[in-house]
């Protein structure tokens, strides 16, 4: 038989390595356990209603699901102002107003429908024209993305959607896209108009697309601009977004962000009914980040006309979302976070949709590990299939722009896409056509490091009054024949004053002590230099800036008596009353009348002894313990 001694490395070989596998397994299994899984709509979204700065006060439609103490982002997505003349100028910007402002804040309090922030607005917002919507960010420690996590598509309607702000203090771990694409502005709906082929009729930029009997324009694609009914046809492009086909089958432009759209392809066709006119949809207009403090969705491909097609087809593509992702660590494992414009629909011997543009991603990461895609591409133009008829072509829709990634540090080690999306390929064309007028791609978008989001870092005064100082202890000690009186708050800046109370044995009612709060200081502590004998009882009382008041419990301190002394409270009395005294040898309790008519005999023993009193009428009485006699008033 093998020594011990001889066996012993062999067998602390075998417990390390058993050790390491249960080292392991055991990270393995926090680790598991650590991470949120996390799928499909993370965030709520919430229609904004007024907006009063003074407060940092947000109105909402519905506060259903929004919660104190979390980040929130608001923005106005739309707003701006356009020039609505008849001519290529249609769609330029005049004044990009209150449109794409937008910062991250905290919710500091949730009145009804009122919603207020720990910091001051940086910037202004319209609520009325402007489509401001309050996004909740989705908070976690630490987030695994299980299956696709998408945003809530953009619904102009209702004014919310298109946004996915996603917030982890530790990692934030891909095992699956987070996609916004197609989740931007609206791309110009599919409508069949009548199958009329003028060519002096449908050379405006704006018209009422709404009427199918008129063969003038397809819808518009949607941008920053509120646009009426009566112009959201045509090829005239409204702020970002691409401009609609007009008579006859011209295909619709591609929507823009921060770079160009595309302009639409355009009829090619040849003979004298074919209704050749150069009525393309004009490309997306370009906009300004003001610096990088405005962020956009990307905008709306404008419909191809069609007076052939099927619901199918023709479509302009919606422009890319909103992203904003926070941690402090990603890891990619391959994955993409995308936010890209969606591609025009085709068309079938018609005018074609163009792209929507990519949209807006801000990464706010310190921290990247493994691979990573990060893409907000421009759709691209719809195809234009052409049926071969004799001497009829017509061009494919134009490419969305490219959007924009921001990233808050140095431009990191992943793969990043912003191009701008193709013009759509026309295909069977007859060669009998004139020269082809193709779709236009979109221009490339862009990436911008050490970005600093918006953010306030000014505390709001409101919100101070809204919240009350919470006090987190109270106590009250006997050290050395004194008492000292501890407090620790919360919110010390909302204190004005603390009072000590003070309710002695003999039920007498004072004000220990007031001082004054200060605004960054949590803890106080003040001494009675003087407690009574018997029952000392100490409550704070806190008066807000607002006037409001917060009283703690009391805490009782007892001060022993000497030998034969002895406390009645209250006094005078009622049917009650409380004898603290130092009675450790039980003694004899007299009570009389002032002529010494006994009343009540009782032995007392202990410190504190609470007593029944007989119905007495009002007057004089005398309490005799011992060899001491007070006087009890009876009311």
């Amino acid at each position: 038989m093998k020594s011990l001694n001889s066996l012993l490395p062999a067998l602390l070989a075998i417990l390390k390595k058993r050790a390491v596998v249960f080292i392991f397994c055991l990270v393995i299994s926090f680790y598991s356990i650590a991470q949120t899984p996390i799928q499909g709509v993370v965030n709520t979204y919430h229609k904004v209603l007024e907006i009063d700065p003074s407060k940092a006060c947000i109105v909402v439609e519905d506060p259903t699901g929004l919660n104190i103490n979390s980040m929130v982002m608001l923005v106005q997505m739309k707003g701006a102002t356009i020039s609505t003349a008849t001519d290529i100028t249609f769609g330029n910007v005049t004044a990009t107003n209150n449109a794409g402002n937008y910062e991250i804040g905290t919710i500091c309090f949730i009145k009804d429908d009122s919603v207020f922030l720990f910091h001051s607005f940086l910037n202004n917002y319209s609520p009325l024209d402007g489509k401001v919507q309050l996004i909740q960010f989705a908070e976690y420690n630490s987030a695994e993305v299980v299956d696709t996590l998408k945003a809530q598509p953009w619904d102009s309607a209702a004014g919310t959607g298109g946004v996915i702000a996603l917030y982890a203090i530790n990692d934030i771990i891909l095992n699956a896209p987070i996609y916004a694409d197609s989740s931007g502005f609206r791309g110009g709906a599919f409508l069949l108009h009548s199958g009329t082929c003028n060519p002096f009729v449908g050379t405006q930029y704006a018209y009422d697309a709404s009427s199918a009997t008129a063969a003038n324009g397809a819808y518009k694609g949607e941008g920053i601009a509120n646009i009426p009914g009566s112009l959201d046809g045509g090829k005239g492009a409204p702020a970002n977004g691409g401009g609609g086909g007009n008579n006859h089958n011209n295909s619709g432009g591609g929507g823009a962000n921060l770079s160009l759209g595309g302009q639409g392809g355009g009829n090619s066709s040849s003979g004298p009914f074919n209704c050749i006119t150069g009525n393309r949809g004009q490309a997306g207009k370009l906009l300004s980040s003001s610096g990088g403090t405005k962020i956009f969705s990307g905008g709306g491909g404008g419909a191809g006309h069609s007076n052939n097609g099927s619901p199918t087809a023709n479509y302009g593509g919606n422009g890319g979302g909103l992203v904003f992702i926070w941690s402090t660590t990603l890891t990619g494992n391959g994955e993409i976070i995308s936010a890209n414009g969606g591609n025009g629909g085709v068309s079938a011997a018609d005018g074609a949709g163009g792209g929507g543009a990519g949209g807006t991603i801000i990464m706010n990461v310190n921290n990247y590990v493994g691979s990573l895609s990060i893409t907000a591409n421009g759709g691209n133009g719809g195809n234009s299939v052409n049926d071969n008829s004799i001497v009829r072509c017509f061009g494919g829709g134009g490419g969305g722009s490219g959007g924009i990634i921001y990233f808050t540090g140095a431009l990191p080690a992943v793969t990043t896409s912003i191009i701008g999306g193709s013009g759509g390929i026309e295909s069977n064309r007859n060669a009998g056509c004139n020269t082809a007028i193709p779709g236009v791609a979109g221009s490339g978008g862009s990436t911008s490091a050490s970005y600093n989001f918006s953010r306030s870092f000014s505390p709001a005064a409101y919100c101070r009054f809204l919240l009350p100082v919470k006090l987190i202890s109270f106590s009250a000690a006997l050290i050395n024949k004194k008492v000292a009186i501890d407090w620790l708050v919360e919110n010390p800046e909302l204190a004005k004053h603390y009072l000590i109370e003070k309710i002695n044995s003999n039920n007498e009612r004072t004000v220990l002590t007031t001082i004054i709060a200060n605004d960054i200081q949590r803890n106080y502590t003040t001494i009675d230099n003087n407690p009574t004998p018997g029952n000392n009882l100490y409550r704070l009382k806190i008066i807000e800036k607002d006037n409001s008041i917060t009283y703690s419990e009391y805490k009782p301190v007892f001060i022993n008596y000497p030998a034969n002394q002895f406390l009645v409270y209250p006094n005078p009395a009622t049917n009650k009353i409380t004898i603290n005294g130092n009675f450790v040898v039980p003694v004899i309790m007299r009570l009389t009348d002032i002529s010494g008519k006994l009343i009540l005999q009782q032995l007392l023993s202990g410190n504190s002894i609470t007593i029944n009193l007989p119905a007495l009428s009002p007057g004089i009485y005398l309490l005799r313990i011992g060899e001491k006699t007070q006087k009890l008033i009876i009311h």
